[in-house]
C-alpha cells in the first residue's frame, strides 16, 4: 500500500501556531489545490480527532459535499465525538493493525492528513512511504511541529516543484532499511 503524508509547513518548520490552527487559515490557494489533488488520488484519508473536529466545526459540510465516495478515517479513543458524522469511520486501532485491515479490503493508497500526533504515529510505525511537504513562505517563530516525538528516519528528496511565488512542494521518499 502507498501511504503518504501530505502537509503544509512554514519555512521555519511548523504546521500551525498550535494544535487548533488549521493550515487553511494560513496557506494559499495553491496549497488547497495540492491537498485536493492528493486526497483525490488516494481516495482514502486519515486524520486525528482534534484535526477532524476543528476542520468539521469550521467547515461543516466539507466531508459530506467535497468528498463523496472517499473514505475518511479518524483515529480517536473517543468515537462518541464522531457519531454526528456517519460518513466518518472512527478507529482506535494501532497504525499497523489499521493498515493490515485496509490492505485486506484492497485499499491501495492512503493519505495521512494530520495532525502532529497522527503524522508521528505513522512515521514511528515505519508505515509511511512518501512525504509531500508544501513549504509556504510564512514564518511563525514557534508553533506545532510536524512530529511530536523524535523521528530518526532517512528520507530522500525526489522532487521539488514550484507551486507559485509563495510555496514549493517537496516530495521525499522514506528510505527502506
Amino acid at each position: 500500500m502507498n501511504i503518504f503524508i501530505v502537509a503544509a509547513m512554514t519555512a521555519d518548520g511548523y504546521i500551525g501556531k498550535d494544535a487548533s490552527h488549521l493550515s487553511t487559515d494560513w496557506t494559499n490557494k495553491a496549497d488547497k489545490e495540492l491537498f485536493t489533488r492528493y486526497i483525490k488520488q488516494a481516495n482514502n484519508m486519515v486524520m486525528g480527532r482534534s484535526t477532524f473536529l476543528t476542520t468539521a466545526q469550521k467547515y461543516p459540510t466539507v466531508f459530506t459535499k467535497s468528498m463523496p465516495g472517499r473514505r475518511l478515517f479518524v483515529f480517536t479513543h473517543h468515537p462518541e465525538d464522531i457519531t454526528d458524522y456517519p460518513e466518518v469511520e472512527a478507529t482506535a486501532e494501532t497504525p499497523q493493525a489499521f493498515i493490515e485491515r485496509l490492505e485486506k479490503e484492497g485499499v491501495e493508497d492512503l493519505a495521512i492528513c494530520g495532525g502532529t500526533q497522527i503524522y508521528s504515529m505513522f512515521m514511528e510505525a515505519g508505515l509511511v512511504n512518501d512525504l509531500y511537504i508544501d513549504m509556504q513562505a510564512t514564518l511563525f517563530g514557534t508553533g506545532q511541529p510536524l512530529f511530536n516525538v523524535p523521528i530518526e528516519t532517512t528520507i530522500s528528496l525526489q522532487n521539488v516543484e514550484r507551486l507559485d511565488d509563495s510555496n514549493v512542494l517537496l516530495h521525499y521518499r522514506v528510505k527502506e532499511d
